[in-house]
């Protein structure tokens, strides 16, 4: 077994995994359930093996789930180990699922969810294995206010432990319809810009994930990919490189997402409810050209280095990630700076660094299309983390843009936020809005 799967099932694996995080403390004692069974009983191995694939997945941290990572820091392999030589990752996966076959095909008891681990992947899976909600409970009106499950709608999974509740909350719906003749619920998302335009009940939403993996080739190489070479997958310069080098750099497949994605995309999932609303989630490298091509609405998360998709949009915008070749980093360009404005925002903060970074959330129309797109992106993942926080405070975004006169509620306005980050550690320590500015609309 490779240990590899395709893109598309990849992403599938990470949107499922997406929708089960909300209700990690009812997973995480479901595992103990498993590993506490006669299934793993003398498998020591085995119990801490689906442990930490589970914890590593529930915390969005998929591109640890690949067989080096494992083999190193579960079982003290050096970095450079040969896993075509050593298979103890394969042998201890394929291990786990027969004893996850053993254990749901023995137990008496029934179980609302069932973990998987697919062949040729080490992503877990949850799938719900059982339901008493009706057709007419999985399309309620809207989820109540005092609602906190959030979900990424999935065929496959409603979640659990709060199955029976969520019915009492249907009936309780369904009674008041009947009682009242007519039953309106509007969420606060829907009144307020972006998510006034974004949530619409008749459009679907797009969720484009950033590709940390080609930020990372572009930072080896300290150069710069164009949107042209990203979509039609040419990826490296292989001409100019060694066959060592391009070996090496084509592992960097495209197939992880970076951690602070999974934060803003659950986020969003809660501002997307109730659960009808299509969002639908993709990694950047499975997209095509023609993919935007529709009058859907898109939302992109990472900057052109780690997104070239972005690029699409940056015409619009007044704020534009621009690359330094001598700093061999994004900087911020202002296109259209105000008195005493500064031309360029340089960050001072890389990855997982101290110092200065900036971040966008921008608002702009989908070129040809009568879709929008909404853009949240940073210098680095910690104010990519500030974009998406804001955007998805409500009350913040609201009070934001009304200082900026913006009135969500009075009418649909493109607009474009700038952010100074403070960052410490890995960590958006402080955040500002340094400029607000409306942008025109273009003609659809």
């Amino acid at each position: 077994m490779s240990g590899r799967i395709s893109e598309a099932h990849h992403s599938a694996a990470i949107t499922r995994v997406l929708e089960i995080v909300p209700h990690a403390a009812a997973i995480r004692e479901h595992v103990s359930e498993i590993v506490a069974s006669p299934a793993f009983k003398g498998s020591r191995r085995g119990q801490e093996f689906l442990r930490h694939i589970i914890e590593k997945a529930l915390k969005g941290q998929f591109e640890d789930l690949k067989e080096r990572t494992l083999g190193v820091e579960l079982f003290g392999r050096p970095p450079a180990y040969d896993t075509a030589e050593d298979a103890v990752v394969r042998v201890t996966a394929c291990d786990v699922r027969k004893r996850l076959t053993h254990f749901y095909g023995e137990s008496e008891s029934s179980f609302e969810v069932r973990i998987d681990l697919p062949s040729g992947s080490y992503i877990p899976e949850f799938r719900r294995t059982a339901s008493v909600i009706s057709d007419v409970e999985l399309v309620r009106p809207a989820a109540p206010k005092a609602d906190k499950a959030a979900s990424l709608h999935h065929p496959n999974w409603f979640p659990y432990p709060y199955r029976f509740l969520w019915a009492a909350m249907a009936l309780a719906l369904v009674f008041c319809l009947l009682v009242s003749g007519g039953f309106s619920f509007k969420s606060p998302a829907k009144r307020i810009l972006p998510w006034s335009e974004l949530l619409q009940v008749d459009r679907g939403v797009q969720l484009v994930l950033s590709d940390p993996d080609i930020a990372t080739v572009q930072d080896i190489l300290a150069t710069n990919l164009s949107l042209s070479d990203y979509a039609n997958h040419r990826y490296l310069p292989e001409h100019s490189l060694s066959p060592d080098m391009q070996l090496a750099l084509r592992g960097y497949r495209g197939d992880n997402s970076a951690s602070v994605d999974t934060i803003i995309a659950l986020n969003i999932a809660d501002l997307a409810r109730p659960p009808s609303q299509r969002v639908k989630i993709h990694t950047a490298r499975s997209m095509k050209l023609p993919d935007f091509k529709i009058d859907d609405h898109f939302i992109l998360l990472g900057s052109p280095r780690s997104n070239p998709w972005a690029s699409l949009f940056e015409d619009q915008l007044d704020f534009v990630f621009e690359y330094d070749q001598a700093g061999n980093q994004e900087i911020i360009r202002n296109r259209r700076p105000a008195k005493g404005d500064p031309p360029t925002y340089i960050p001072t903060a890389k990855g997982g660094g101290t110092g200065k970074a900036y971040g966008i959330v921008g608002f702009v129309a989908n070129p040809g299309q009568s879709g929008d797109a909404l853009l949240l992106a940073g210098s680095n993942a910690e104010a990519t983390e500030a974009a998406g926080r804001i955007a998805t405070n409500l009350k913040a975004l609201d009070d934001t843009l009304r200082n900026c006169g913006i009135v969500s509620r009075r009418a649909s306005r493109h607009f474009e936020l700038l952010l100074s980050v403070t960052t410490m550690a890995g960590s958006p320590n402080r955040f500002d809005v340094v400029a607000c500015h409306a942008l025109p609309s273009p003609q659809k």
